[in-house]
């Protein structure tokens, strides 16, 4: 019985480390962290494997369940390391081809097999072996929970690719604990060893550069090569390129910048964003250079003073305020790899450890500022982005969360008396959106903040294809705005605005036009861009073209970085689609056929909607909660750990003690659903007030009041799936099950892709309460007991 309880909890543990794991790897191979996708194939092939279980009852008699338990969890074993150099390999890319869906109908599918094992096993174990369901069930969650956790852990010392071979030696150890439970030994034993070889295997990959790693990632064949070294954790991928006799690379750059020809190394975040580190010997003339790059230009309005650089990446900004003689130095940089390379690894050549001045800090800017009472001249946040943060917004990295009108707030709050406040974006194309719509959140800021005229406060600068906006919270004075006007000659910037003159770009008249914060929201419908300031409800900064102007996003989604990532959302939607339509509804529908044949009775329509309704409900919910819970967590992999870990406990806990609600009466069964609905409501409307009080919380304390605050609703939508069964079973309804479960299945693969799309055309609050709708549609949908109920037996199909 031990060797089960022990197969049970190791393989339910591998599955979510597989999950989770799985969005670092999807991020450096597609474009961002597609947390959605790994949710909800997830979701996909363990449905599928349920009801192969359910449409196949003659290979699970009594007598051949452990046998059957053994074998799912070895197919899962060795479906793990089959699906990942396959998928590596296979080239996920928008092309207007055909093919692209195949691309993406084949990228899905395999991401799915292992979960089709994992859900075979699973659902043997809970629906078919003797003993306790309590037990059973308890083993499952458990592990299950226990594996959230165990995949950041996994990634601190592991990269993806390694991490997956490890989760398929811990898959191999539970085919050995099922052997043992059928009375295998020698089998076991085997299995054993191939989880030795896999950890081996796993080991060994994490020590070579040219190993199992991804050869496609962001449509461009990856090379690997000048490679010097890559570091992979929780939230990145970061590899380090040697550049040799090249001009030092900058974000706008003066028409002016002299000639120069040196080496230097670039921090490759995910495949995509770069960071450069250069060679500081302890001369400031050394990187004068980076004077000439228009990101600079706070630090020379601003010489000697403090600054805090958020995202310091390879220290650029840093040597920037070093050549201005700044005293005080507060470098924030999210990124463990990065800080580590900078500090340890490379500390010899970036010389960052021999800046006196310089105060490294772990974690994200927002967070840091909350957490201190320090003001600074300076606050600088120059091109922070990873492409990770983009418009589909699932699970975004913390930039989204910096980019609101609830975090320049705090970043405002934190300057001395005439202190500056910059920021810098992209601004050429489509994507100039970047630059007018971080236009818009500065004047929302100084409004919030009860300025009467925010642009006297403003100044717009640009070069080549950037901006930088400067936010001062004092109007400014002549000496700054001659000081500015003489950096821009000098360098041949161009002002696209400054105090008391017309801006020189005419999308920020309507924004310089608006007479407060109501004003500034009335540019999200107006034109074609929205160009309103975002709040932490709805943080997608970089979603400035909404689904509405589908025309428009067509033409530059393809184009447009950020915006590439909702065609790949479409894609991987059609692709889902297409998937449960071949392997679950076809074959559902063929089995009802056959049982209409046999005149079996058709499925309650009432009961359809019910588990249609929950199965919306739940994911609406927890993808929801999981993009805000990572505003307040910093980091969109341990939101996804906290809430997918936490709402397993919680759900379980739930659906053990839904046994004591009276199944037989029509009103206390709606119980669960009906509570669900206002949980999820209330917590809706508490939760940003919440994270805004416990921001400044070390990260434990916010994990933990994370669990806290979703732990309720958990508990009371765990009660809703095992009320809905019980009373299909009472209502004669047994053969029918495999649609109901299904039907659950595919409307939370559907809600996971409905979720993002709500999100980013409302708000994360108005995905919650729609969440919070269904699981009131449930509680009224849920079968009435005798014949008069509302709704009645679906037709025969």
């Amino acid at each position: 019985m031990l060797f089960f309880y022990g197969g049970l909890f190791l393989l339910s543990g591998a599955t979510l480390m597989y999950e989770v794991v799985l969005t670092r790897l999807l991020s450096v191979v597609c474009w961002y962290y597609l947390a959605f996708v790994s949710v909800s194939m997830a979701m996909f092939g363990m449905t599928a494997g349920s009801l192969w279980v359910q449409f196949r009852p003659q290979y699970f008699a009594s007598e051949a369940i452990p046998r059957r338990l053994s074998q799912a969890a070895l197919a899962m074993a060795i479906s793990l390391p089959l699906a990942l150099v396959i998928l590596l390999a296979i080239p996920v890319e928008i092309s207007y081809s055909a093919e692209t869906i195949f691309s993406f109908l084949l990228f899905t599918a395999v991401i799915s097999v292992p979960f089709y094992f994992s859900g075979v096993a699973v659902c043997v174990a809970l629906t078919r072996c003797p003993y306790p369901i309590t037990r059973v069930y308890g083993a499952d969650l458990a592990g299950a929970a226990l594996g959230c956790l165990g995949a950041i852990g996994l990634l601190e010392f592991l990269d993806a690719p390694s991490a997956i071979l490890a989760i398929s030696a811990v898959v191999f150890v539970a085919a050995a604990a099922f052997e043992s439970h059928a009375g295998e030994k020698a089998r076991s034993g085997r299995r054993l060893l191939w989880a030795l070889a896999l950890l081996f295997l796993a080991f060994a990959n994490s020590l070579t550069l040219h190993g199992v790693q991804p050869i496609w990632a962001k449509g461009k064949i990856d090379a690997r090569r000048d490679l010097v070294a890559e570091v992979w954790n929780p939230i990145s991928k970061v590899r380090v390129v040697q550049v040799t006799g090249a001009q030092p690379y900058m974000w706008g750059a003066s028409p002016r910048t002299p000639q120069i020809s040196m080496d230097f190394l670039f921090l490759d975040i995910d495949n995509d964003a770069a960071t450069p580190l250069y060679r500081y010997r302890g001369d400031p003339k050394e990187v004068a250079f980076l004077l000439f790059d228009v990101t600079s230009l706070a630090v020379q309005l601003r010489p000697g003073g403090s600054a805090a650089i958020i995202g310091m990446g390879g220290g650029r900004d840093v040597l920037a305020a070093v050549t201005q003689n700044f005293r005080r130095i507060v470098g924030i940089e999210v990124n463990d790899a990065i800080v580590d390379l900078d500090l340890r690894r490379f500390g010899w050549y970036s010389g960052l450890p021999t800046l006196s001045q310089l105060e490294v800090h772990r974690g994200e800017g927002r967070g840091y500022l909350t957490g201190t009472s320090e003001r600074f001249d300076v606050i600088q946040a120059s091109m922070v982005d990873t492409w990770a943060a983009t418009s589909a917004g699932a699970l975004t990295l913390t930039e989204n969360g910096l980019y609101t009108l609830e975090a320049w707030r705090i970043l405002y709050e934190h300057l001395k008396p005439g202190g500056l406040l910059t920021c810098t974006r992209w601004n050429a194309g489509a994507e100039s959106a970047q630059t007018q719509r971080q236009f818009s959140l500065a004047v929302a800021t100084l409004f919030s903040e009860g300025v009467a005229n925010p642009a006297e406060q403003l100044a717009l600068i640009g070069s080549g294809r950037i901006a930088t906006l400067l936010v001062s919270n004092r109007p400014f004075s002549n000496e700054d705005l001659n000081s500015l006007r003489r950096i821009d000659s000098d360098m041949e910037f161009v002002p696209l605005y400054l105090p008391g003159d017309p801006p020189a770009d005419p999308t920020l008249k309507p924004i310089l036009a608006a007479r407060s914060l109501a004003d500034l929201e009335q540019l999200r419908d107006l034109g074609d861009v929205d160009l309103s300031p975002p709040r932490d409800s709805a943080p997608f900064f970089f979603n400035f073209i909404r689904l509405s102007r589908l025309p428009i996003l067509l033409q530059i989604m393809g184009t447009v970085g950020n915006l590439r990532a909702l065609a790949f959302l479409f894609c991987f939607l059609v692709a889902a689609v297409l998937l449960l339509i071949a392997v679950v509804i076809v074959p559902l529908v063929l089995a009802r056929r056959r049982a209409a044949a046999a005149q079996a009775r058709g499925p309650l329509l009432a009961g359809m909607i019910y588990f249609v309704a929950i199965g919306l409900g739940f994911m609406l919910v927890e993808m929801a909660f999981m993009q805000q819970l990572s505003i307040f967590l910093g980091e969109p992999i341990y939101s996804l750990s906290v809430v997918l870990g936490g709402l397993i406990l919680a759900s379980g806990a739930g659906s053990l003690l839904s046994g004591v609600i009276p199944r037989a009466s029509n009103a206390l069964s709606r119980i669960p659903a009906l509570a669900a609905c206002a949980a999820v409501a209330a917590l809706s409307a508490a939760l940003l007030p919440l994270i805004h009080r416990y921001a400044a919380l070390v990260l434990w304390q916010r994990a933990a009041l994370s669990f806290v605050f979703i732990a309720p609703c958990g508990l009371l939508m765990g009660g809703c799936f095992p009320v809905g069964l019980e009373r299909m079973r009472r209502l004669g309804q047994d053969d029918n099950l495999p649609w109901m479960w299904a039907l659950n299945g595919c409307a939370s693969v559907l809600a996971s892709f409905l979720a993002i799309i709500v999100s980013m055309e409302s708000s994360l609050t108005t995905a919650a309460l729609l969440g919070a709708a269904c699981y009131a549609a449930a509680a009224v949908a849920l079968p009435w007991s005798g014949e008069s109920g509302p709704l009645q037996n679906a037709p025969e199909h």
